[in-house]
């Protein structure tokens, strides 16, 4: 009941972007049953134009193309969530940690923190990238140990004040561990969680594209990149307006995902 009432309080524009989400969610997790066929089936005529058959044609090799957009929801959905959940809850934690232990291990984070942040996130991941095994799993891991910084630093700040409240200090006289300690916080903190996960989701997507059209990323996994990639790398793409249905619906949903991801935590004005 209180989720309705503080959604019933949202402006026009979170709750569209809310619902271009939702519709997102629903879509991968509906993929299986809404690809008309498998992504590995590529015994279809090559660069079939749209039609009622192949709704956004073929590619050059044979695949339908609507088939590994949809299939690009469920995995590009699914590691944005993964990664934004694993690089919100590293960063928020290794802040409480901090906070928790005092000036030593807080001292050590945050020079850690900061040695992270000097160099370019999307260089360093790209850099990496490039000398582990090429899979899922490990653009998941190398997105998330070089994205909780900056969740860091601005959560840490955030706790240096909550640190002195009288709870905390209670708490932190009767022996509490560090979980007392954050279930004490983790009111104060929400909202700044909560912000810090649509953003870490957000940046996750664009990093795996990035990755995916740079070619770093697992290369049997049909994400939206993979698809760009795919679609630039045809020689004749602006030949005959291919580009229309071959390149630019992966930009598109990317771009609407994003950009309602980006709105739904920018405050009003």
């Amino acid at each position: 009941m209180h989720i309705l009432k503080k959604s019933g309080r949202l402006s026009l524009r979170k709750k569209i972007c809310l619902m271009i989400l939702g519709l997102y969610l629903l879509t991968a997790f509906l993929a299986p049953w809404i690809m008309p066929y498998k992504v590995t089936d590529f015994s279809h005529p090559s660069l079939e134009p749209p039609c009622a058959e192949y709704l956004l044609g073929t590619d050059e090799m044979g695949h339908d193309i609507f088939s590994m957009l949809i299939n690009g929801f469920r995995l590009t959905v699914a590691l944005s969530l993964i990664s934004g959940f694993l690089s919100t809850f590293l960063g928020t934690f290794l802040a409480f940690l901090a906070g928790y232990l005092g000036k030593l291990a807080d001292e050590i984070l945050t020079m850690a923190a900061s040695l992270f942040l000097i160099v370019p996130e999307l260089v360093v991941i790209m850099f990496v990238a490039v000398f582990a095994r090429p899979t899922m799993l490990n653009t998941v891991l190398v997105i998330v140990l070089f994205s909780w910084p900056r969740v860091f630093k601005i959560t840490r700040s955030k706790l240096s004040d909550c640190m002195n409240s009288s709870k905390v200090r209670y708490t932190m006289m009767m022996k509490g561990n560090v979980l007392d300690v954050i279930r004490k916080l983790l009111p104060d903190i929400l909202p700044v969680i909560q912000s810090f996960f649509i953003l870490q989701c957000n940046k996750a997507v664009m990093y795996e594209t990035t990755l995916s059209f740079f070619g770093i990323g697992d290369p049997l996994a049909k994400t939206w990149g993979k698809l760009i990639r795919a679609a630039m790398d045809y020689e004749d793409l602006y030949y005959d307006n291919t580009f229309l249905w071959y390149l630019l619906p992966p930009i598109l949903v990317v771009i609407v995902f994003t950009v309602s991801l980006a709105l739904l935590v920018t405050e009003e004005t």
